[in-house]
């Protein structure tokens, strides 16, 4: 989707008013100085007043990466609470974060649910069979109620990530003693409006500016990329009858397309509300490792595996600390993943996102 994007011409009137004052009208090198320092001074403003229309409009499904000084982002963090407040907003979308090491400030804005249940269903499936295996071996509550997801809260980094302030997708955390503290195990992050560079700069905040030491990317290749349909469309008296007629439209296609395990585009009245899922994998990082490995790919070429694998990697001891397995003598081991079940919820929610994307376009 095409943001929509407005500059603050006051703003930049007052940059060009100051750098026009420094310079005098004999000096050919100090015009060229000022050339330069127009542009820059248009630039940064542009890209502050960017990142704060997406803060204020919240229009679905946008992610902006621009470079920003600290102290330009410090003045976009103090305007957020105050447009938060004017908005009523209390979902965690719009979100503001900064990266200190990369100096490069993100906004998204509200994704749509392929994304949400990308991380969801994946904390769900950890959570539930690490909760199964440690009952499985003598746990009770008291242990198994420490693992949590704590999904909606912002972190800040440590060490050459001190001013760094970051919010995953999902992140599950283990819920010590009052001395020991809540210590964040895995961090989740989504590549579906993200791209696959943008999240290695979100591993290395987890795992160099948060010390975790295990980091998780669900990444969702859509092809082509949605983009708002520019074709006008006609009014529409009832916006829900005309997204279930879309839907019925559209039901015979995704039914075939499921039948043989295909992850095809959803197209209504020439538009194309989704595109074809063309990979689906996960991806796991660990600390002091160079390089990932791709434990499950679950679709290529827009097609799914046959037979998924039933487990990426992870261990129990990647959310249990080892004194606790120990203190409970619980042997470490595989934490069993439905490779299939979650094939079943992206096809369910690739559905629900071209309802929300028709929605969107339709209503006023």
């Amino acid at each position: 989707m095409d943001a929509i994007v407005t500059g603050s011409s006051i703003n930049f009137r007052q940059s060009v008013s100051r750098a026009r004052s420094t310079t005098t009208r004999n000096s050919p090198s100090r015009a060229s100085d000022l050339g330069m320092s127009l542009s820059k001074a248009e630039k940064a403003v542009s890209d502050f007043d960017k990142a704060l229309d997406l803060l204020k409009n919240n229009p679905a499904e946008q992610r902006l990466d621009v470079h920003m000084s600290y102290s330009r982002y410090l003045e976009l963090e103090e305007c957020w609470p105050k447009i938060k407040a004017a908005r009523n907003i209390s979902s965690k979308y719009p979100s503001l974060s900064y990266n200190s090491v990369a100096e490069t400030v993100t906004v998204i804005t509200i994704p749509r649910d392929l994304h949400e249940v990308g991380a969801a269903d994946l904390v769900n499936s950890i959570i539930g069979n690490a909760n199964i295996f440690l009952a499985s071996h003598g746990a009770d509550a008291s242990l198994i109620r420490r693992i949590k997801d704590a999904r909606a809260s912002d972190r800040k980094g440590r060490g050459d990530y001190a001013r760094s302030k970051k919010m995953a997708d999902s992140v599950i955390v283990f819920a010590a003693g009052t001395v020991e503290g809540v210590k964040t195990m895995i961090a989740i992050e989504v590549g579906f409006t993200e791209n696959y560079n943008a999240l290695c700069e979100d591993k290395d905040f987890w795992i160099l500016g948060q010390h975790v030491d295990v980091c998780i990317f669900v990444c969702l290749e859509e092809s082509p990329r949605f983009r708002n349909p520019r074709t006008p469309f006609e009014s529409v008296a009832d916006v829900d009858a005309e997204v279930a007629t879309m839907m019925q439209n559209v039901a015979a296609d995704f039914d075939r397309d499921s039948a043989r395990g295909h992850y095809g585009s959803i197209e209504y009245r020439g538009h194309k509300l989704v595109g074809e899922l063309r990979e689906a994998f996960i991806e796991v990082w660990r600390v002091n490792r160079r390089r990932p490995r791709r434990y499950v790919y679950m679709i290529q070429d827009s097609l799914s595996l046959k037979a998924p694998p039933k487990s990426f990697g992870l261990r129990i001891r990647d959310l249990v600390p080892q004194n606790y397995l120990a203190d409970w003598h619980i042997p470490d081991g595989d934490i069993v993943f439905d490779g299939d079940e979650y094939l079943v919820s992206l096809r369910q929610f690739m559905a629900e996102t071209a309802r929300q994307r028709y929605f969107g376009f339709i209503s006023p």
